[in-house]
């Protein structure tokens, strides 16, 4: 394995690089200024797409490329990120509702201290291979304690811990809601009954383990969009599962030619949720302007969407 000996550049010495390597800048004093507040590491990720193979060297940018190009792209997907993180917090709070509500009037108020309604813990290979406890309900156990603890805890759980000692944790309308979202995908994959699965999902017009397996997804794209990484044509590590068909609301025509690893596929399930959640958030609409805003400056079949995507019934204004 080779040593990295690269040493760290002045702004000045950045933009001397990108021009050496073919990139036009026309205005060298403002994209030191946007390289001080976007750094050029993470701006690299943007620049791949304009860059060719010549002479042997892989860095270097197609003929006519500009800094605009690059900046332009990351404005595309900082935007996609913003509409993407909005409809994820109205789902995220639709499904820490329905966990609450369906699960308390099932096994009471405190059903989140009920050991017997999760699976007990089991072992898990990651992706590295590496051995995984997987224990839902002594991961919960601790967060809820954490939170009991923590002295800049919301006010309700601040107010409970001092009126009440019995029980010790807050009721579930309280401490589920100060879980993270990736708790509540944890939650639905691991209740022991598969009955208390199918009524969540059922909410969302989602088989149970499909709808399991979106919260699985959503939770990984949620944390690209709150570290602000790329998002516009990653392939997504966290494939979600297949969803066939569906008899109540628009879903996409023929799934089965749809790659799921594509952010296309997550902004169809997104898309999917929100007619239950939010039918009168105009996602679609923001979804088809900002496309439109950067058509000049994006390749959509990088983001997995078929040629004929907005005919279809699920993107139809």
């Amino acid at each position: 394995m080779e040593k990295y000996t690269k040493p760290p550049l002045t702004y000045r010495e950045q933009v001397a690089l990108l021009k050496s390597r073919g990139l036009r800048i026309t205005d060298e004093r403002q994209t030191e200024e946007q390289l001080a507040n976007i750094s050029y590491y993470r701006l690299s990720a943007y620049m791949r797409s304009f860059k060719e193979k010549k002479e042997g060297m892989s860095d270097m940018f197609r003929e006519g490329v500009s800094w605009e190009n690059i900046s332009r792209l990351y404005n595309f997907d900082r935007k996609l990120r913003i509409l993407v993180f909005d409809a994820i917090e109205r789902l995220e709070i639709a499904i820490r509702t329905q966990i609450i509500y369906q699960l308390s009037h099932k096994y009471g108020s405190h059903w989140q201290d009920k050991s017997e309604i999760f699976e007990s813990s089991k072992s898990l290979k990651n992706r590295d291979g590496d051995v995984v406890i997987l224990d839902v309900y002594s991961d919960i156990q601790k967060h809820i304690k954490e939170q009991l603890n923590n002295n800049r805890a919301e006010v309700f759980i601040q107010h409970y811990k001092k009126k009440y000692g019995i029980p010790l944790n807050p009721p579930s309308w309280m401490s589920v809601e100060v879980m993270y979202f990736n708790h509540l995908s944890r939650i639905c994959g691991g209740l022991r009954k598969r009955a208390d699965v199918n009524g969540i999902a059922s909410y969302f017009g989602l088989p149970p383990h499909t709808f399991c397996s979106w919260l699985h997804t959503m939770n990984y794209a949620r944390n690209i969009c709150a570290h602000h990484a790329r998002l516009w044509n990653r392939d997504f590590n966290i494939i979600p599962g297949k969803l066939s068909f569906s008899k109540h609301l628009q879903w996409v025509s023929d799934p089965a030619t749809v790659q799921r690893s594509k952010i296309y596929y997550f902004l169809c399930m997104l898309n999917y949720m929100l007619q239950t959640v939010n039918p009168t958030f105009p996602f679609k609409r923001r979804l088809h302007e900002l496309l439109e805003e950067y058509k000049e400056d994006i390749s959509l079949s990088a983001m997995g969407f078929s040629k004929n995507w907005m005919n279809e019934r699920i993107w139809k204004l």
